[in-house]
């Protein structure tokens, strides 16, 4: 790409969205930094703006930022998108990989591999931090049926999860049916401690 960065930053955290944008807003390479904290923001700014890249929060409140990813991608199919997360866990950068992200990598990065996995992605390449590869079980769900899955210990009913996900909540009950057959779980309370094994649900301090 030439020329300089326009950059998009999601996260419904102001503190986290001020804190990037001052620490990047120096660096020359960037044209401009525009910010957004809801699926709506991120839209309008889009349709507006065309930025080069999104650094896009996954985990916030009233949507999901995998379904955002879906829905992005599927308007700007070559938009790079540089996931940022509270915490790395391997199914979750696998499940990243598989619905287009360009890249993952942790808020608690420092800023020089933030640059770094910046110009990775703004140059056509991948940013993903090593982590374990999730076992043969794993990968046998599909991105979606991880999505649906990463979604289960919020409590959410079949409707309120398709909602959250873009999709009827036939389709999610679905989905439900194929991961207890391939987790070989009897129910949700079960396919929930599984995720947790998994590292797809995790306990953020601070949310």
């Amino acid at each position: 790409m030439d020329g300089k960065i326009r950059l998009l930053i999601v996260d419904d955290h102001a503190m986290v969205r001020e804190g990037l944008e001052a620490m990047l807003s120096v660096d020359p390479r960037f044209e401009c930094i525009l910010t957004a904290s809801s699926r709506d923001e991120t839209m309008q700014i889009l349709e507006e703006s065309r930025p080069h890249l999104i650094l896009l929060d996954l985990r916030m409140p009233g949507f999901d930022g995998f379904n955002v990813l879906d829905t992005v991608l599927a308007r700007w199919p070559a938009m790079r998108v540089l996931i940022l997360s509270a915490g790395a866990t391997g199914p979750e950068i696998y499940l990243a990989r598989r619905t287009g992200a360009r890249g993952y990598i942790c808020k608690t990065a420092k800023r020089d591999a933030l640059l770094k996995a910046i110009d990775t992605v703004i140059a056509g390449g991948t940013f993903f931090e090593d982590q374990p590869v999730p076992d043969e079980g794993d990968m046998a769900l599909s991105a979606r049926e991880l999505e649906v899955l990463r979604q289960l210990g919020r409590s959410l009913s079949a409707e309120e999860l398709g909602v959250v996900l873009g999709i009827s909540k036939h389709t999610v009950k679905s989905h439900l049916k194929a991961i207890f057959v391939k987790l070989g779980v009897a129910g949700q309370a079960e396919a929930v401690s599984r995720a947790y094994e998994m590292g797809i649900i995790t306990v953020e301090k601070g949310r």
